[in-house]
């Protein structure tokens, strides 16, 4: 049953639950708030998502153009509200050197879950709608990548308005 599932996976799928499995036990541990690295990160994701994404975009238009759209529309959405949400639930104290530190709670995890479900959901959705597979399947890692930013950035802010200054060049 689960080679089947993993078999019918695009590999992009396959690879965003991989790397944001990583993400999230890296995370459950504290960790300097390092304003390059929480940037260029998710920045490697959305381009190794851009290139999964790309042949899609060259190749002729699949899909109803208007189930497209929207379902486009309602990923960005909700990737930008979750992780706004998530950003929150991320804990921010001192660290022993004086800098922030960062780690994940169990409601980070939860709302990563409820994420997750729902982009599949979504996904589901959209084929169901007619949607183009280069918004059901193909931009799953610049999606995700999007939303880690835009996670960090709110875990980035939260620590530089506790007066915890986030190393730029670090």
């Amino acid at each position: 049953m689960m080679d089947a599932v993993l078999e019918s996976m695009p590999p992009q799928v396959l690879i965003g639950l991989v790397t944001l499995t990583i993400v999230v036990l890296a995370r459950l541990r504290p960790r300097a708030v390092r304003v390059r690295r929480l940037v260029i990160g998710p920045a490697i994701v959305m381009l190794v998502g851009g290139f999964f994404l790309l042949p899609s975009l060259m190749a002729p238009v699949q899909g109803d153009p208007l189930a497209t759209v929207s379902v486009a529309v309602v990923d960005v959405v909700l990737t930008a509200v979750l992780a706004i949400a998530r950003g929150a639930t991320v804990e921010v104290r001192e660290g022993g050197d004086g800098g922030a530190q960062y780690r994940y709670t169990g409601l980070t995890v939860l709302l990563w879950a409820v994420s997750v479900v729902l982009r599949f959901a979504l996904a589901y959705l959209g084929g169901e709608l007619g949607a183009s597979p280069a918004v059901t399947e193909d931009s799953v890692l610049l999606t995700l990548g999007i939303a880690l930013l835009v996670q960090n950035l709110v875990v980035v802010r939260r620590a530089s308005r506790m007066s915890f200054v986030a190393p730029v060049g670090a």
